[in-house]
């Protein structure tokens, strides 16, 4: 896991937000587009494979080093700081000093890790009508000629 949370951000506002960010797809690019609307900088917190601790999420397709080459040329993206366990996830969000944390609005009233910080939550907003999952289905039915 790398911990390079606070390198040059002072007197900035610090942005987060966590996923896995498998296929990159126009529903990202808008949401990466909001957060840093509210933020002076963004940082992601890449998660390395969420099917270890939740068996039914799909594994990656692109390796963490993929992913992370393609976040870091994003315009919109900082920094990137992988981990593998929600614990860890938790960690890097207390350690962080983040002053804004964005999130799905598929989130709100619902738990999520680190749900008990003090950092304030920005739900962003998801009626784009892209997921990974409409993504990967897309680029399958193309092959099969659907």
């Amino acid at each position: 896991m790398d911990y390079t949370l606070n390198k040059w951000y002072n007197n900035m506002i610090k942005g987060v937000i966590a996923g896995n960010f498998d296929v990159l797809h126009p529903g990202y690019i808008e949401m990466f587009k909001e957060c840093t609307a509210n933020c002076d900088c963004l940082v992601v917190l890449l998660h390395t494979d969420p099917s270890i601790e939740r068996p039914h999420k799909l594994t990656p397709i692109l390796s963490v080093e993929e992913r992370k080459k393609m976040l870091l040329s994003l315009i919109y993206v900082e920094d990137v700081v992988r981990y593998t366990y929600e614990e860890q996830l938790l960690d890097l969000l207390k350690m962080g000093e983040f002053d804004v944390r964005f999130l799905g609005d598929d989130y709100i009233d619902k738990p999520f890790t680190g749900d008990a910080l003090k950092i304030p939550i920005h739900y962003l907003n998801r009626d784009h009508g892209w997921s990974t999952t409409k993504y990967k289905q897309l680029i399958s039915n193309s092959i099969n000629g659907k």
